[in-house]
């Protein structure tokens, strides 16, 4: 399989055209790359350079890195890997993560780690709820209804961790609704944010229960 690496310098953007609709994983690995560049500005010269994002788009990289994060079982039958992304910043944070897309429907999952020396971790997953709450990547912001907003809590490796689950519309589309839903937690060698965006029409809230569930087979480790 062609090894398709982009890093930051290569431009990596979604499309031109503003009336093309990327897939939902190309538009979060473009969200995240914009992120990172910005949260990534203090380092300068050549060490941008050498410390840059590198995304890649290889499915067959993508099991190996989520399993070395985390322990969790992805029904295949529903979600295909789509790529992941390594980030070192000067020695002072690592961000490694791994994207799902629906085979059918409009979805994505994302799974990433976060090492740091300092506490960066919110401004990742500031950065990752911005880029899940736009559709297609640079489209309009989904509006959060907050009184369907609901939080359940898993024992994760010991840890009860909240997730939230939110209904966010997208009022461009005649008021099409997507399940938002993150958890952050200590994963195996470091902070894990897990986010889903899923459509209503391909929303399955039994599948995505039962892949929340497997996360506390790893409780009390």
């Amino acid at each position: 399989m062609t090894d398709k690496t982009v890093s930051a310098d290569k431009g990596f953007k979604p499309p031109d055209d503003k009336n093309e609709r990327p897939h939902p994983a190309v538009a979060v690995l473009a969200g995240f790359m914009l992120a990172f560049v910005l949260l990534g500005c203090c380092v300068c010269g050549g060490g941008a350079w050498w410390f840059r994002p590198q995304l890649n788009d290889d499915d067959e990289l993508v099991d190996p890195l989520t399993l070395d994060i985390v322990d969790i079982d992805i029904p295949k039958n529903s979600f295909v890997p789509k790529g992941t992304i390594t980030w070192n910043v000067a020695f002072t944070m690592r961000v490694r993560g791994a994207y799902y897309e629906l085979l059918t429907g409009d979805g994505v999952l994302s799974i990433v780690e976060v090492q740091s020396r300092f506490r960066a971790e919110e401004d990742v997953r500031q950065h990752i709820r911005k880029t899940l709450l736009e559709k297609g990547g640079g489209g309009s912001e989904l509006v959060i209804d907050d009184s369907l907003t609901t939080q359940k809590t898993y024992d994760i490796r010991g840890q009860e961790v909240p997730f939230l689950f939110q209904i966010g519309e997208d009022r461009t589309r005649r008021d099409h609704r997507y399940h938002i839903i993150e958890g952050v937690f200590d994963g195996k060698s470091g902070e894990v944010l897990i986010s889903l965006r899923i459509d209503d029409d391909s929303w399955n809230e039994a599948e995505i229960e039962t892949l929340l569930q497997s996360l506390t087979s790893q409780a009390g480790e």
